[in-house]
């Protein structure tokens, strides 16, 4: 693939050291792909309701990877960072990474969707991030 390819990832953790887990996942994506635009780093509640606090954050970017290889590359961060599904079936967040965008296409509605994405998002849209 010789073009490179808009990506759009989201970004969230809930553990006590949140706010440095999103800003270390932050400097692993931008250092491997090209053009990152980050939107600040902001708090927003669980979508559970439980009151449990996320550090999220948005990326774009542009990539060479195919869509399976840049899924292939956030999820073997996750589970670098000791992400697994104990960890998921307690609530417990080390680090999640979601390509909710690419190419153009929405890969993950729900997260499109969602509070905890369009608030870096909608940043990332006013500072002009996805203007070619």
């Amino acid at each position: 693939m010789d073009s490179l390819i808009p990506f759009t990832v989201g970004i969230g953790s809930n553990t006590p050291y949140r706010e440095k887990q999103v800003k270390n996942a932050i400097d692993f994506i931008c250092e491997r792909l090209s053009e990152c635009k980050v939107s600040s780093v902001y708090e927003s509640p669980a979508v559970s309701g439980d009151g449990t606090t996320y550090t999220n954050a948005v990326i774009h970017g542009r990539t060479s990877m195919s869509s399976d290889q840049l899924v292939t590359l956030l999820k073997d961060y996750e589970s670098i960072q000791e992400r697994t599904e104990t960890e998921n079936k307690t609530g417990r967040v080390v680090i999640d990474l979601d390509l909710v965008l690419y190419d153009s296409r929405i890969l993950r509605p729900k997260d499109f969707e969602s509070h905890y994405f369009n608030r870096g998002y909608s940043e990332l849209l006013a500072k002009g991030a996805y203007i070619d």
